[in-house]
């Protein structure tokens, strides 16, 4: 029973990084398809809000289950930080609309494409925990750690063609640089997410 129990944890685990990769995606048909926009932002935010309920899920087990597979402190990071992945989406999504931004350029589209594949390594990063496998962990970290340095190196250029251009008007700038920032964000979290499985493994294996 208590097994059965634990398992509680992991389950749900799964469950928010699939939502997160869902968020991903609908942000990627967003931008690659810049139609009907309001209604795509209520629809990663209703993902936004199925998050908030399963971290609230978590949270309740952890409150509730005297003894854990993992130490209390990383269940609650982990949980926290996965949410803080579809937090930001979420807050970009809803500043292209805010901010009425007319269409999105290809480095938003290649930035929405780089999370996409990020949070399906996220996926196969969280089933690790299940079995605690230290060397599968390190080639998925490190197969997201390229990706986020592809997302800054994006990023990189997308501010520098952003601050640069001649023909920029500066509202637009400060609109789109805000967006930028926040996407890199997005790629960030997904880092840290990589590193707190890490951790957890190494302490755990």
């Amino acid at each position: 029973m208590l097994k059965a129990r634990n398992q509680i944890f992991f389950d749900l685990f799964e469950q928010q990084v699939a939502n997160v990769h869902k968020g991903t995606h609908l942000f990627y048909e967003m931008v690659g398809n810049y139609q009907e926009v309001k209604e795509k932002v209520e629809a990663i935010k209703a993902v936004e809000k199925e998050g908030d309920e399963i971290v609230r899920k978590i949270m309740n087990e952890l409150n509730s289950t005297f003894i854990t597979p993992l130490e209390r402190e990383d269940i609650h990071a982990l949980a926290h930080t996965l949410d803080d992945v579809l937090d930001y989406i979420d807050g970009v999504a809803d500043r292209l609309y805010l901010y009425q931004v007319k269409q999105p350029d290809q480095r938003i589209l290649a930035q929405a494409n780089i999370l996409v594949t990020c949070s399906s390594k996220l996926i196969e990063l969280i089933r690790t925990l299940r079995k605690l496998d230290h060397r599968q962990v390190t080639m998925i970290a490190q197969e997201i750690q390229q990706l986020e340095r592809e997302s800054d190196a994006n990023y990189r250029k997308m501010v520098s063609e952003l601050l640069n251009s001649p023909d920029t008007d500066p509202l637009e700038a400060i609109k789109l640089k805000e967006i930028y920032d926040k996407l890199e964000d997005c790629a960030d979290f997904a880092e840290d997410v990589s590193n707190l499985v890490e951790g957890i493994v190494l302490k755990n294996a």
